[in-house]
């Protein structure tokens, strides 16, 4: 055995054992920290240290064969060692030396500074961690105002983690519900299904900031990366901290980052401390989707952007605030509002082009203004700035949102949900889905489900008015007025939106409460959209129909005031007087679809403008027109619920009638009443004995008596209105709509 030892150190096969050892090990420790990084699957690592090994065990047997010598690489048996000049081992003790100091040192650094740990701890969470959600940040700083720019730290690091492709980043709306929560990270993160948390403090002192952040597996709640960021408080100095985080969390995360990700993680956006603290405070406002805090959020983007006019974040976040203004509270006109959101947004788009927020506020536009005319292609416009959003930034969920919305309109209502069910998976706990999904439900006929899902959203978000609002409207579709209004009430302890009482103006017309009609027509000042029909409304209801178009055409403001209000009203003012014309002209004003001759089109938003204008057509002696306009809402009343928001009422009724097949319309009217309806006033501006197209029908002792029927009903649900009103109890007519969900549940 010692002539073997002795004949191994003789040919150098012990001095390179050790010299390929410590090589190998230099070569498996880095391969085990940087190959993930790049996302080289795990096959490959062990392929390569497979080969590593395989190395080894070849380069012993080279070298017990192979004898390097000055004259070049021989074999063992031809060497003669009595020539050959002695050797110095001292080179090669120090060539050994020094590996075996790089290897301990790639060692430590792998080991020691947790570099190694991260990759370790990604890995106990599963084989990918690759969703995160960055909590709201905390204020270490004694002025409470500094939790704005502690907000906006944390904004600005949220926007730039979404836009890492690789990763699923919770939107902001969910993330801002646990702002000083007591629940611990392994529930929220169960609660929003991520694999991570990031956690964050901020310090602003003087011209110093500190900014402590921490990466955390939600499953486990072990720190996977942590840092301390001590710097002079400049802008310059605060985004290259976010790019820094960004990265460090990205490279933990082992998600691998794009040039094109690489250079957003980089950017600064503003070169102001104050705009960017009021762009956050904005943004904050703007989430929250109240009436008083968008018109807030619009202030604070102006200001922010007279800080610093090339601001395109803040110009993004503007039209947002507008055209929001416009769609949830109808406080803008149209015309005024489609050309400020295009204002800003353009601006926005000019400044940064990869800008996804401004891309998807593009596409809300667009889709804003096809509802509005649609004969033209901007549905198909808003689709490709909807897509284009997305492809720059997967995580940004109000592009699903106002995607679905689009879809929605189209007709393509399970789209729309798939839509809204992405938008849930990358913001659990985001508002609007909450309200748009019931509303799709709704259109499918699944009126419980819509239901279930309102009150779920009431549960989830017990101060935020909309989930009241919308279950109001939703039961006002039903004809369930008394209840309907018991939820306006509570509504209306949430908000001062003069818009609310909106959804139960039908109860008050049938209830014949004309003193809450002039209330509510009473309280628009004079830059409100509404205060032009004000008085218009007043005269419709009080049967004064020649005062309300009058009134109407002084104000000289009707390219001003949304068609959805005031077209309507007039054109049947219009027939109640016979004036065909004019009920023709303010028809098509406000649907311009059924204005086309090539394009004509009828859907459930111009349904009942449909039939207005086929009876139109037949009274002046169209016969073609009135029997292609009736066999086109055939088709949609076909598709449509009878009942709920999205319901048509009695429109096969008013089809019937109009084609002179009274049976069928009086059977079909008994179909919808026994189905639960009560009253024309919630889908129509007008009540059953005012509605002139069911006049062929009076008379006739089956239509009276169902008309004395839904008059009782109504009656019923009067006093009820009237009990709660005098002893300020809601709670029996609210406890009808939870009753019904908990029982069909139990079934």
């Amino acid at each position: 055995m010692e002539s073997f030892l002795t004949e191994l150190r003789r040919r150098n096969v012990l001095r390179l054992a050790a010299t390929y050892a410590l090589v190998a090990w230099i070569l498996i420790e880095a391969g085990s920290v940087l190959l993930p990084t790049f996302g080289v699957p795990d096959w490959f690592f062990r392929a390569y240290v497979i080969v590593i090994f395989a190395g080894f065990l070849a380069s012993l047997v080279l070298a017990w064969i192979f004898e390097i010598t000055p004259d070049g690489v021989k074999l063992e048996s031809e060497v003669d060692r009595k020539t050959q000049p002695k050797r110095d081992r001292s080179r090669s003790n120090a060539i050994i030396i020094a590996l075996l100091a790089v290897a301990l040192g790639v060692s430590i650094t792998f080991n020691v500074t947790g570099i190694r740990g991260q990759d370790e701890a990604a890995a106990e969470a599963g084989t990918i961690m690759d969703s995160i959600a960055v909590l709201p940040f905390t204020s270490r700083s004694s002025d409470p105002d500094n939790q704005f720019f502690a907000d906006g730290i944390h904004d600005d690091l949220l926007t730039r983690l979404a836009d890492i492709d690789s990763l699923r980043v919770i939107s902001r709306t969910s993330v801002n519900e646990y702002r000083n929560t007591s629940k611990n990270l392994r529930e929220i993160g169960a609660e929003l299904g991520v694999d991570t948390v990031v956690e964050g403090a901020v310090q602003r002192s003087g011209s110093q900031v500190r900014i402590s952040v921490q990466l955390i597996n939600a499953a486990t709640d072990e720190h996977i990366w942590a840092e301390v960021y001590d710097r002079e408080l400049t802008v310059g100095n605060i985004f290259d901290i976010q790019s820094e985080i960004s990265s460090q969390i990205a490279f933990a995360l082992q998600a691998a980052l794009t040039p094109e990700e690489e250079l957003r993680l980089a950017a600064m956006p503003t070169q102001s401390i104050e705009a960017f603290s009021l762009y956050s405070a904005a943004r904050n406002n703007l989430y929250l989707r109240r009436y008083e805090t968008i018109q807030e959020a619009r202030r604070q983007f102006q200001a922010a952007i007279e800080l610093d006019p090339n601001y395109a974040q803040a110009h993004a976040g503007l039209a947002e605030a507008i055209i929001v203004t416009y769609t949830n509270h109808a406080a803008l006109a149209a015309g005024e509002a489609f050309a400020l959101t295009a204002e800003s947004v353009e601006r926005a788009l000019e400044l940064d082009p990869q800008l996804a927020d401004a891309h998807a506020v593009k596409g809300l536009l667009l889709y804003e203004q096809w509802k509005v005319a649609r004969v033209d292609d901007k549905n198909r416009q808003a689709a490709q700035w909807f897509e284009s959003a997305i492809a720059l930034n997967p995580n940004l969920a109000s592009s699903y949102v106002w995607f679905a919305s689009l879809r929605e309109s189209e007709g393509a209502t399970d789209d729309a949900i798939r839509l809204l069910d992405k938008a849930l998976h990358i913001d659990p706990l985001g508002r609007i889905p909450y309200i748009n999904l019931p509303v799709n439900y709704a259109v499918k006929g699944e009126n419980l489900e819509a239901m279930e899902l309102l009150l779920r959203a009431m549960e989830i978000f017990p101060d935020w008015p909309s989930p009241y609002t919308a279950l109001t409207d939703h039961l006002h579709g039903l004809g369930r007025f008394d209840e309907a209004i018991a939820w306006m009430t509570l509504a209306r302890t949430m908000t001062d939106d003069p818009m609310l009482e909106r959804s139960v103006l039908g109860a008050y017309i049938e209830f014949g409460d004309s003193e809450r009609m002039d209330a509510f027509t009473g309280q628009f000042g004079p830059d409100h959209p509404i205060y032009p029909i004000g008085a218009t409304y007043h005269h419709f209801m009080n049967s004064d129909y020649k005062a309300a178009i009058e009134t109407f055409e002084d104000t000289q403001l009707m390219s001003e005031v949304q068609a959805q209000f005031a077209f309507p009203v007039i054109a049947m003012s219009a027939l109640k007087l016979e004036d065909y014309e004019t009920a023709r002209r303010y028809l098509l004003l406000g649907n311009p679809l059924l204005a086309s001759d090539t394009d004509l089109s009828v859907d459930r938003y111009n349904l009942h403008s449909a039939i207005l204008l086929a009876y139109i057509n037949r009274q002046t002696g169209q016969e073609r027109q009135a029997s292609e306009l009736l066999s086109m809402a055939s088709r949609v009343v076909r598709e449509v619920p009878r009942l709920g928001v999205a319901g048509h009422g009695i429109s096969d009724v008013h089809i019937f009638v109009i084609q002179g097949r009274h049976e069928d319309a009086l059977s079909a009217l008994r179909a919808a009443i026994d189905e639960g309806f009560v009253s024309l006033m919630a889908h129509d501006y007008w009540t059953i004995d005012q509605d002139l197209l069911l006049d062929p029908l009076r008379g006739d002792p089956r239509f009276e008596a169902m008309r004395l029927e839904m008059h009782e009903k109504v009656e019923i649900m009067r006093n009820n209105v009237r009990r709660a009103t005098e002893t300020g109890d809601w709670s029996e007519l609210r406890d009808r709509v939870r009753n019904q969900v908990v029982t069909t549940a139990s079934l």
